[in-house]
């Protein structure tokens, strides 16, 4: 498995997660407080972790092409 394809499906996996955590959000929010804002957090969570692996692996590219042209 090559890093692209390991990347889409750690990507994959976050929006599975943020998907499941807003579906527990909408379903318990009547029910139960609390589970529904740890669903909230969950989904912001999987979000905020997808960001910051987009932006490590633009940064990471970056440094590639810097150096290939040295």
């Amino acid at each position: 498995m090559d890093t692209v394809q390991k990347l889409l499906e750690i990507t994959s996996r976050l929006e599975h997660l943020e998907c499941s955590a807003e579906w527990i959000t909408r379903e318990t929010v009547q029910a139960d407080n609390g589970v529904a804002q740890t669903g909230t957090l969950i989904a912001v969570l999987a979000d905020e972790i997808r960001e910051r692996v987009c932006n490590l692996v633009r940064d990471l590219e970056k440094q590639v092409s810097l150096q290939e042209l040295h």
